[in-house]
Formats: C-alpha cells, sequence, structure tokens
C-alpha cells in the first residue's frame, strides 16, 4: 500500500526518533493515543532497530509522566480536570486515586496493564501528592515492561498480521471510523437509547 510505504520511508528520517519521543510524551499529558502503536509501526516498519525506539519511547513517556505529576499537583483545576473531562474520565480518576493510596510504587507499576489510561493515574498521583520517586520508578517499570512486552509481541507475530491489515486496510479504516462515531455518540449521549 502507498501509505504504508510511505511511513517506512519515513521511518528512516532523521526526525522519526523525535516525533516517537514527542508523542510518548505527548501521551503521559494529553495525547489521546498510546505511542505503543507508533511503537509497534515503527519496530514493524525497521525491526532492526528497535533498540533504538524502545529507549527513546519509554524516556519520553517518563519525562511526560514527570511533568504531569506535577501538572496534578500544581495546575489540577485548571489543566487536569478539565482534560479528565473532555475524556469521561471522572470515575477512572477516582479509581486511580484508590490505586495510587495504597503505594505509589506498585500503584503505578500495575497501571500500565489496566484499561484506565496513564494519564489519568499520573494526574491522580501529583494530585494526591504521591512520593515522587516511588511514583516515577514504578511508572517507569510499567511502562518499560509494557513498551517492551508490545514490542517483542510485535517483532515476534506482527509481520504476518501486518500482511493481513495490509489486504484489509481499507475495510479496516472504514470499520475504525464507524467504531470512533459509535464511540462519541455513546460518550456524549446522542443515541437516544444510551
Amino acid at each position: 500500500m502507498r501509505s504504508w510505504a510511505w511511513f517506512v520511508e519515513h521511518t528512516h528520517k532523521p526526525h522519526a526518533l523525535a516525533w516517537l519521543g514527542g508523542l510518548a510524551f505527548a501521551d503521559a499529558l494529553f495525547f489521546p493515543l498510546a505511542p505503543e502503536i507508533y511503537l509497534v509501526a515503527f519496530a514493524l516498519a525497521q525491526p532492526a532497530r528497535w533498540r533504538q525506539y524502545l529507549p527513546v519511547a519509554i524516556v519520553f513517556s517518563v519525562l511526560g509522566a514527570a511533568v504531569g505529576y506535577y501538572v496534578g499537583g500544581f495546575l489540577f483545576q485548571q489543566f487536569g480536570e478539565p482534560l479528565l473531562a473532555l475524556y469521561g474520565l471522572q470515575d477512572a480518576f477516582a479509581r486511580a486515586q484508590v490505586f495510587i493510596q495504597n503505594g505509589a510504587f506498585v500503584g503505578m507499576a500495575i497501571a500500565s496493564f489496566t484499561p484506565i489510561p496513564d494519564k489519568v493515574f499520573i494526574y491522580a498521583g501529583g494530585f494526591l501528592g504521591a512520593p515522587f520517586v516511588p511514583f516515577i520508578a514504578g511508572y517507569t517499570l510499567g511502562r518499560a515492561l509494557r513498551m517492551g512486552l508490545v514490542v517483542y509481541l510485535s517483532i515476534r507475530y506482527g509481520r504476518h498480521a501486518l500482511d493481513i491489515i495490509k489486504q484489509y486496510l481499507a475495510w479496516f479504516g472504514v470499520a475504525l471510523v464507524i467504531l470512533g462515531i459509535i464511540y462519541a455518540m455513546v460518550h456524549w449521549h446522542l443515541l437516544p437509547w444510551f
């Protein structure tokens, strides 16, 4: 497919790692897409460069979490609360606070494997004033394990999946748009039966 060929070509460009780092950083603060999506695509496009991609994604994700911690601690009403409301994550924020209160290190390490977005836990840690070193150490461990697992699985099994996606990319894209519209309609209560 032309779009995949374009993407593969751009993974060779000098700015590819900067884009990956920027997306990983932004994910911890506000970006709705996890950096693993890009990490998988990078690893599939250039499997030999996974040792460059993984550390960049981890380091910038952790830096974003450190900034997010301070946003949660000092700018929660101005920035964190409106963002959580935008994504409809207020209930998730309450659950994340329980995780953090029971131990910042373990809570953050486990947080990477829950369906709740990481930024919710990050804001909760800052909001609660969780001890920073255990907080960031737990986050680093959880993120490194999750991203490492994702890269391993994508390199090990991703080529076959990629062939299927390439074959059905148009249908996959249409299905993704339809699911996005349905999600938005349910999320903003635009359907009469929800």
